[in-house]
């Protein structure tokens, strides 16, 4: 594989970045290229070098996603970033994405257990098919709408911070998955 054959294959992986992106990228491999020329490098050692294409297309596909998911976090960018991660390789399947939907189930359980305090009143007078309650009983929903409301926005901050925890993980995975690269090459 040549210069041109290699560029070729790596611009199409990278098809999946938006144009700006993937032409700086393309203009930072190009310059590498250059530079390896005039330091008196062959291509072939700088393709040995590099990498397979589509293994360097996946990492910056990833990496995009992370800072994607690192910008705006939300649940989507960041399943996004640890789908990317995984497809890193499958070593990613236990230590990224078994925790991550585990995790993602607790949060999930502690959201449907505030939902059901904070419907909790409607619950109570189905209990006792009346509106009207004794003392107590509206005492007993009050507290509870504010034990779901308190839950509620606790596991709201949570999630914020398991996102932003969860795309710290993500780049040490990356820069992990880099130097056993680095490391594998010498």
């Amino acid at each position: 594989m040549n210069k041109e054959a290699y560029l070729n294959e790596l611009a199409r992986y990278l098809k999946l970045l938006p144009p700006e992106e993937c032409a700086e990228l393309m203009g930072e491999f190009k310059e590498h290229f250059e530079f390896a020329r005039l330091s008196g490098r062959s291509e072939a050692e700088v393709i040995s070098k590099l990498g397979h294409p589509r293994l360097i297309a996946r990492e910056l596909l990833t990496q995009s996603q992370i800072e994607k998911a690192d910008k705006s976090p939300t649940l989507l960018s960041v399943t996004r970033a640890v789908m990317a991660t995984v497809s890193l390789g499958l070593f990613n399947l236990v230590i990224v994405l078994l925790p991550f939907i585990t995790s993602l189930t607790v949060i999930a359980a502690v959201f449907v257990f505030a939902i059901s305090l904070l419907i909790s009143p409607v619950l109570l007078m189905l209990q006792y098919q009346s509106v009207a309650l004794s003392i107590n009983s509206i005492f007993l929903m009050l507290g509870l709408v504010g034990v779901g409301l308190l839950v509620a926005l606790g596991t709201l901050k949570l999630t914020r911070l398991y996102y932003h925890l969860v795309i710290r993980y993500l780049k040490y995975n990356l820069t992990v998955i880099k130097k056993d690269v680095v490391s594998f090459e010498k």
